[in-house]
């Protein structure tokens, strides 16, 4: 391995181990292995180990957030890459793959911490710890495993909680930030419109060469093999064809896009009625303490009432 070799591997890993002082509130992420089972992260990529501190995770949070406000699809569609970008520029190195599993973490914690205790108990947990000893539908194994996603540094609750609603309480307003993404994002679709163009380009370039060919052709052999209809239109129906394809193309793609949307709306739809499932089941848990306490309370009323009427008995029998 020649030293050039060699600092291709070692100097990006070394760029990215911060100083002592930056050592709270930190987690360690790799680049992770390709679908081959080969991990490349090495060998040909500038990424290393990402160690995680507090205002890099919520730099990234709020990065996404930024996204997110954003209507347009292509924008969502080069999001990690943008996040990454809009990273390097303050700083933070990490790439596109390690930000989405990071993020990914952080969004299983706080799904699982809502199917727990559900959506507006777990934020009044997260806040006092203490209430959850006063929940009476998890039992003591589900509570600890709540306990324990607590206790974790890679929670960020809070910061999630803002970043899912669509609200900045926990997030801070960073207008920098927000014009570098934009700048990141249109660079990125510009970058894909003169992709398209140049292959626009060199698609009109092969058919304007097969039309000088084809019109020579024309001229030299034209009276010993003249030209038949079908091959006076094959341009054109090269022309016809591209652009049906492409038409087929964009009517797939907003298929897909169309499927994508159902099956979120699909999963929604679950995620309520799985909530409105457990909200009942806390109601009926409810109903049935109170309606025990009520029958402890009627009986307490009868045996009061029968030690009322064996009092006057005794009062009776004294007098005469």
């Amino acid at each position: 391995m020649n030293l050039s070799q060699h600092q291709g591997l070692s100097l990006p890993f070394t760029m990215m181990i911060p100083s002592a002082h930056h050592n709270n509130g930190q987690t360690w992420t790799s680049q992770e292995d390709d679908g081959d089972g080969h991990n490349k992260s090495k060998k040909n990529s500038p990424w290393g180990r990402v160690k995680w501190m507090d205002k890099m995770v919520k730099l990234m949070i709020t990065a996404l957030s930024y996204i997110d406000e954003d209507d347009n699809k292509h924008a969502r569609k080069g999001k990690w890459r943008a996040v990454s970008k809009v990273m390097e520029e303050r700083g933070y190195h990490a790439s596109p793959q390690q930000c989405e599993d990071k993020f990914n973490d952080l969004n299983r914690r706080y799904k699982k911490l809502n199917e727990m205790l559900g959506r507006g108990t777990s934020c009044d947990v997260v806040e006092n710890p203490a209430l959850l000893d006063k929940i009476d539908y998890l039992d003591e194994k589900e509570k600890n495993e709540v306990r324990k996603i607590m206790r974790s540094k890679n929670l960020f609750y809070e910061e999630m909680c803002s970043y899912r609603n669509g609200n900045r309480l926990h997030l801070p307003h960073d207008p920098a930030l927000q014009r570098s993404l934009h700048l990141t994002l249109r660079f990125h679709d510009d970058g894909d419109d003169c992709d398209e163009l140049h292959r626009g380009a060199s698609l009109g370039g092969s058919l304007k060469r097969l039309r000088q060919s084809q019109s020579h052709e024309g001229k030299c052999y034209a009276p010993h093999l003249p030209l038949s209809q079908a091959d006076v239109n094959q341009p054109m129906s090269l022309e016809n064809g591209q652009a049906a394809s492409l038409q087929k193309h964009c009517i797939e793609s907003k298929y897909l896009e169309l499927e994508e949307r159902k099956l979120q709306i699909q999963a929604e739809l679950m995620e309520l009625e799985r909530q409105r499932i457990k909200w009942e089941r806390f109601s009926q848990k409810r109903d049935q303490k109170l309606q025990r306490m009520r029958m402890e309370n009627e009986i307490m009323k009868l045996e009061n009432e029968k030690m009322k009427l064996e009092l006057r008995g005794i009062e009776l029998g004294a007098r005469f």
